[in-house]
C-alpha cells in the first residue's frame, strides 16, 4: 500500500514537473538550552570559575579517548578534542573550522554541559551573528528554570564575565553549527 502511494505520488510529480525544495527542519536536534557569555577569559580560565562558582567541573574536548568498553576510540584526536565546522566557499573548496570545547556530563549522561568557543583557531565564528559573546554553554537534556537562572546568575557572579544571557537556539541562522 505504502510503495504503491509513493510511486503514484512520484508519476504525479513528474507529469507536473514542478520544483521540490527540501526544508531541513534543525529544530528537532535544537533539544538544548543556550546561554551566551561575554568575557575577556580565555577557556580554560572560564572553565575554572565556573567550577570555583558552581558544580560543574568542565574536561576539555567533545568526548572521551576510552569508549565505554576501556578500549581506545579509532576516531581522529581533532574530531574529539574540537567542535568541527565544515564550510563550502564561493570557490566551491570545504574549509574547515576547529572550535575549542569542554564537556561536563554525569555518570548517566542525564545531562550534559558543553562550552563552546565562539571564535575558532582559524579566527572564524561559530554564530556569526553573535560576535559579542565570547563563548556558548549549550545544556542538554532537560534543566529546571529555576535551577537555570541559578546557573545563569552564579556565572554572572564571575569578576570578568560582562554578560551572560540565555538564547533562542532557534532564531539563530547559523543554528546548524550548534548541532554535534
Amino acid at each position: 500500500m505504502y510503495l504503491r502511494t509513493v510511486f503514484k505520488l512520484s508519476r504525479k510529480l513528474s507529469t507536473v514537473k514542478k520544483h521540490l525544495t527540501i526544508d531541513f527542519d534543525f529544530d528537532s536536534e535544537l533539544d538544548f538550552i543556550l546561554i551566551g557569555i561575554s568575557c575577556p577569559l580565555r577557556d580554560y580560565r572560564l572553565c575554572h570559575f565556573i567550577s570555583k562558582y558552581s558544580s560543574i567541573e568542565f574536561v576539555r574536548g567533545k568526548e572521551d579517548y576510552i569508549d565505554h568498553k576501556g578500549y581506545a576510540k579509532e576516531k581522529d584526536k581533532d574530531e574529539m578534542d574540537f567542535h568541527i565546522v565544515y564550510e563550502k566557499t564561493k570557490l566551491k573548496k570545504v574549509s574547515k573550522s576547529h572550535f575549542s570545547m569542554y564537556r561536563y556530563c554525569d555518570e548517566n549522561f542525564e545531562f550534559e554541559y558543553y562550552l563552546l568557543n565562539n571564535r575558532s583557531i582559524e579566527g572564524t565564528l561559530l554564530i556569526s551573528e553573535l560576535p559579542n559573546f565570547d563563548y556558548f554553554l549549550l545544556i542538554k537534556h532537560y534543566i529546571d528554570d529555576e535551577d537555570l537562572r541559578g546557573l545563569i546568575e552564579e556565572i554572572k557572579n564571575i569578576p570578568e564575565v560582562l554578560l551572560a544571557k540565555e538564547l533562542d537556539p532557534s532564531s539563530l541562522k547559523s543554528k546548524e553549527n550548534l548541532i554535534f
